[in-house]
């Protein structure tokens, strides 16, 4: 059985997630995309220290300037289910990556990145004419994806020529169902409190180190590494190089944690079966009790 721990950020998740494992006695496995990151502590909110002594997985696994795509995730995550026999044994998911846990628990199919297109004539277009393209190409696709995110428009062009299918026919031909027994939790804040817990972590991180963490990281890695492109990371990089103010860096980070908080809200209420909880505690309470009976 795995249990899988979502939601928005710094709504406690984690805390509820090393309860659970403890209770259980199960290992913990790491489904935030930038907790993967070698270094990358303060700005991740990683918190390791606090796992007492639990078995954990997919945390500190790259270092920041390494690709790590969702289709590489998915197929260390299943290797660990098999190894650690998620159909019998309990095993505790946490994080802040919808996408990562629906990628590993449901019956995605990627392509096979080893056969991968030469995209550099799309590379280089400009933003309206790439969208275009995918438009062109795939109509439906293009309606679920912002224009200015490249990454994803290039993504879905790179299907449709790898398949010969759209991205939406290849969706269309997965059953969107959970391949592992499993069951989803989430802690529901109320939006005021949770945008003033977002507040408190920031200043916490900036008390606890993170400019030291983003010099330190930037004199082993080039700031156009993959992993800065992180909240906190990328703002605090602007900073050092552009000389903005410290309150400045700081509003900008609570301002981008706010809106990421927001997307994470929509995505796990519309994308994953999560119960949802209206606290930590009210959480440990009703989990305990469907565990026990």
């Amino acid at each position: 059985m795995i249990y899988v721990i979502g939601g928005p950020t710094a709504s406690g998740k984690t805390t509820l997630a090393i309860w659970l494992a403890k209770l259980l006695r199960a290992p913990i496995i790491n489904a935030d995309a930038f907790q993967i990151y070698q270094g990358m502590d303060i700005g991740t909110n990683k918190i390791l220290k606090d796992f007492d002594g639990i078995h954990n997985y997919l945390f500190d696994i790259v270092k920041p300037d390494q690709a790590y795509s969702v289709a590489r995730y998915q197929h260390d995550v299943r290797q660990l289910f098999q190894k650690l026999d998620a159909v019998h044994q309990p095993i505790v998911m946490v994080g802040g990556t919808g996408l990562y846990m629906k990628a590993s628990i449901y019956d995605f199919t990627f392509t096979d990145e080893k056969f991968a297109i030469d995209l550099s004539k799309y590379e280089h277009m400009d933003e309206a004419s790439l969208y275009q393209t995918l438009v062109n190409l795939d109509p439906q696709s293009a309606k679920a994806i912002h224009p200015h995110n490249r990454r994803r428009v290039l993504r879905a062009i790179a299907i449709y020529f790898q398949t010969g299918k759209t991205k939406t026919e290849q969706e269309a031909l997965q059953k969107k169902q959970p391949i592992y027994p499993c069951q989803f939790f989430a802690i529901e804040s109320e939006r005021t409190k949770l945008y003033q817990m977002i507040d408190d972590r920031v200043e916490q991180q900036f008390d606890q180190g993170l400019i030291e963490e983003v010099k330190g990281l930037l004199a082993q890695y080039p700031p156009t590494s993959r992993a800065f492109e992180g909240i906190g990371y990328k703002e605090v990089i602007a900073m050092l190089q552009h000389n903005f103010s410290l309150n400045e860096t700081k509003t900008k980070i609570k301002l981008a944690t706010r809106r990421y908080a927001k997307r994470q809200f929509t995505y796990f209420k519309h994308q994953l079966p999560m119960q949802w909880f209206a606290s930590l505690d009210e959480a440990k309470e009703k989990i305990g009790i469907s565990i026990d009976g």
